[in-house]
């Protein structure tokens, strides 16, 4: 695992042992920030059940402003501290060890550009974080989330707030695009 983009490109990662922790491939990985090509320069970056920080580092690399880490798995978010210190991304990271649900319920300060959220595969933790995710004081009104997730795992063209723009399909893993739904008022 290692940085494939931007200032840190090359620089290897701390990667789990095991199956416990599932990171993102490398192509779709790129394909991801192919995808947010045009919004990660300045972004405030969210990485929800973060992992090993593979996500929010690459964000890092490639402009992203700052970047939170959200991750309630120990020896994950051993990990990730160590994979943020040895990409030299500590000023511009926070990583906070608790459970994705307990941070959007107490979660305050600046909202954030971009979501991304990569639960683990065999649960439903996409439509019920993506409907916690549309308060103002999460994400910046012209934000986008994105969903990571299993290409036979359904998800609601309309969750909460969030209006699906598009998904991409790679192998087994598809990459899915919310936008905030737009009113007739604000359209």
């Amino acid at each position: 695992m290692r940085i494939i983009g931007g200032t840190s490109r090359g620089r290897r990662l701390s990667g789990p042992r095991g199956a416990a922790i599932r990171p993102t491939a490398d192509p779709v990985k790129e394909a991801l920030f192919n995808i947010l090509a045009d919004r990660i320069v300045g972004a405030r970056f969210l990485d929800l059940f973060a992992g090993t920080g593979n996500i929010g580092l690459e964000a890092l690399s490639r402009g992203a402003t700052q970047a939170t880490f959200v991750e309630s798995n120990q020896t994950a978010w051993r990990l990730l501290e160590a994979n943020v210190r040895r990409c030299g991304f500590e000023r511009a990271s926070e990583v906070r060890p608790v459970p994705v649900s307990r941070f959007l319920k107490h979660t305050r300060g600046p909202a954030y550009d971009i979501v991304f959220l990569d639960p683990p595969y065999q649960t439903q933790d996409a439509q019920r974080v993506l409907s916690s995710v549309g308060a103002d004081v999460i994400i910046q009104p012209h934000g986008v989330v994105v969903v990571e997730h299993f290409h036979k795992t359904h998800l609601d063209d309309r969750i909460g707030h969030w209006a699906l723009v598009k998904t991409y399909r790679y192998g087994d893993t598809c990459l899915s695009l919310y936008q905030r739904e737009r009113t007739e008022a604000s359209a």
